[in-house]
């Protein structure tokens, strides 16, 4: 009995291990047919390293309901760096005045940074809900904005909105291009 055991383990062991095989392996080398309701991999999806002023705007009223649940932060200051052509960008700046001072809440895909700032801000307050959005800026005064653009040399464009102006500035080479537009409007001041 005892110079049995080993046997049948060993048997047992090899029957386990057809049959698993049998699991895996692909007759005449042709991938197996994914079955309805099987596991799947997705693709991942590159998560953009621009952000439109929308998703910043919405992380911005989320930051204050979360950490100033009874205060309205009023924004008096936005700065974005590095906006594409369609008006989104790399970092929104948001300058806003809390009870303690002023600060800038920097909002990337990193999440936000509070920058102590002692500056002066702008007296007239933003209403977030009352600007042209970036993009429809962007769209709207296209032939403008992307006039003298050249493929070969890229452009960066920052935006900084205050007082009820929009002003994007555009660095191409050594040479820079200041445009003005109203922001409840979009339309061209400069």
């Amino acid at each position: 009995m005892r110079k049995t055991m080993p046997a049948i383990l060993v048997i047992s062991t090899l029957v386990v291990l057809v049959l698993c095989s049998a699991c895996v392996l692909f007759p005449s080398g042709e991938p197996k047919q994914q079955q309805e309701g099987g596991l799947s991999q997705l693709p991942m999806q590159e998560l953009s390293k621009y952000i439109s002023f929308e998703e910043a705007k919405q992380k911005f009223e989320d930051y204050n309901s979360i950490t100033y649940p009874n205060e309205k932060l009023p924004v008096y200051y936005i700065f974005s760096r590095d906006i594409d052509d369609t008006g989104n960008a790399v970092s929104w700046l948001f300058g806003v005045r809390q009870s303690n001072g002023t600060v800038l809440l920097m909002y990337d895909r990193t999440g936000w940074k509070i920058i102590p700032w002692n500056a002066t801000l702008p007296s007239k307050e933003i209403l977030l809900d009352q600007v042209v959005l970036p993009n429809t800026l962007f769209i709207k005064n296209k032939e403008v904005l992307f006039a003298a653009s050249s493929p070969s040399i890229p452009e960066q464009r920052d935006l900084v909105l205050k007082q009820g102006i929009y002003t994007v500035t555009i660095n191409l080479g050594s040479t820079s291009r200041i445009f003005t537009f109203n922001a409840t409007s979009g339309v061209l001041i400069a």
